[in-house]
């Protein structure tokens, strides 16, 4: 790796590490924010959550989508400066609506910025450099994870706002190491040679359909699972403090063994073992799943649960990736993985899912109905690798695609 390419990499690693601080510090607890600040019930709750990710997640499309026309590196600052602007407002207004239409923003800017760093480095970097430096990325995500919720947790016995400020000043560095050490040319240094740019060929990849869809029911699954264990709690418990205490267990352990694993079974995935590993994380979420709903108001138990849980959560992130990368032309990257974001629409809708459930339906059901959403998404993924398989020998897929069956 070029020292140039090896500078910007790490500016972009410890970009994403500070934002992710942020946000850990502040997501994990909105929940709890709505209900001190505005009284507000677990199903609203569920419901305001819902549209602000929704939203974030809609737009997020769109403006991912035209970052293969644009330079990346001013959509990453762009889309930095709209999370301060979005952090800093929470707090000084006085009104639901608005902290809706904030968090909202927030969540596009996160959105577009990730989406965005994932078509960089499939931009620039080998296949085997993309393994380690996404598997990197997402260890340096879960110590944002094992770093903020503790620090929000500090915060919000001080004051409901504090998480918020220390967001906005987290994702302020950021700009000043994209700014200085990310290279404009770096993406120019592409060998492949790149696609015209259609948005229309993600309509008809069908691979591309599967692995969405998959993708929706997944991040439903684990997308905003913390979220959804504060709901889980506050409903079974009717206590926000033992919800706060929950989150601050499953969070930070969710995180560690994520750190101390990813690196080392992400750059193993390979063609040989994709489809297996994929069938056992869907079993390590189901124990995960059935651990939470068993769990009670012990936080061990929270804590072993949440730890089988991750294991699922650390193969199906770098599989995920792995697939789509796989399949999208030269040029089109950040268009792909821009379409694979609408799966988070599945982690958008997980809060008033989850309300609706559990103000209908027996509390231990969530899990069950979760456990079957998984299953789903995993024989999904098995289709898509079908639909893979059956390009190649038909020779009707819509795109010429690398040999290699991850995708």
């Amino acid at each position: 790796m070029k020292p140039s390419l090896r500078r910007s990499t790490a500016a972009l690693l410890a970009s994403s590490l500070l934002l992710t601080i942020g946000r850990g510090a502040t997501l994990p607890f909105m929940t709890i924010y709505l209900t001190r600040a505005y009284g507000m019930s677990v199903e609203n709750i569920g419901y305001a959550l819902t549209i602000a990710l929704t939203v974030g997640v809609a737009f997020s499309l769109g403006f991912g989508i035209l970052a293969d026309k644009f330079d990346k590196k001013r959509y990453m600052l762009i889309s930095i400066v709209a999370f301060i602007v979005g952090f800093v407002a929470i707090p000084l207004v006085d009104n639901v609506t608005l902290v809706v239409l904030f968090f909202s923003l927030i969540n596009c800017a996160y959105s577009v910025f990730s989406t965005v760093l994932k078509a960089w480095f499939a931009d620039v970097l080998t296949s085997s450099e993309k393994a380690r430096v996404f598997s990197l990325n997402y260890s340096f995500l879960n110590i944002g994870w094992t770093v903020g919720p503790p620090l929000g947790t500090l915060l919000v016995m001080y004051s409901l706002q504090l998480p918020f400020w220390l967001a906005a000043f987290c994702a302020a560095l950021p700009l000043g190491f994209i700014h200085f050490f990310v290279q404009k040319s770096v993406a120019l240094d592409a060998p492949e040679e790149k696609a015209p740019w259609q948005p229309s060929i993600l309509l008809k990849d069908r691979a591309l359909f599967w692995f969405t869809l998959s993708g929706l029911l997944a991040s439903y699954v684990g997308g905003s699972f913390a979220t959804c264990i504060s709901q889980y709690v506050l409903a079974a418990n009717a206590d926000s403090d033992f919800a706060q205490k929950v989150v601050a267990v499953v969070l930070p352990v969710n995180a560690a063994v994520v750190v101390t694993l990813q690196y080392f079974i992400g750059s193993k995935i390979s063609a040989s073992n994709i489809r297996p590993l994929m069938t056992a994380a869907t079993l390590f979420f189901i124990l995960g799943l059935g651990g939470f709903m068993f769990s009670g108001e012990n936080l061990v138990y929270w804590g072993i649960a949440a730890a089988v849980f991750t294991l699922g959560e650390i193969i199906y992130a770098p599989g995920e990736y792995m697939l789509i990368d796989n399949i999208a032309p030269p040029g089109m990257k950040a268009s792909y993985f821009s379409a694979q974001a609408l799966g988070w629409l599945g982690a958008a809708a997980n809060p008033m899912i989850t309300g609706i459930i559990l103000t209908r339906l027996p509390h231990w059901s969530l899990f069950a109905i979760m456990m079957a959403a998984i299953v789903a998404a995993w024989l999904m993924i098995l289709r898509g690798m079908g639909v893979k398989g059956e390009d190649k020998v038909s020779g009707s897929a819509t795109l010429t695609r690398p040999t290699d069956p991850r995708s």
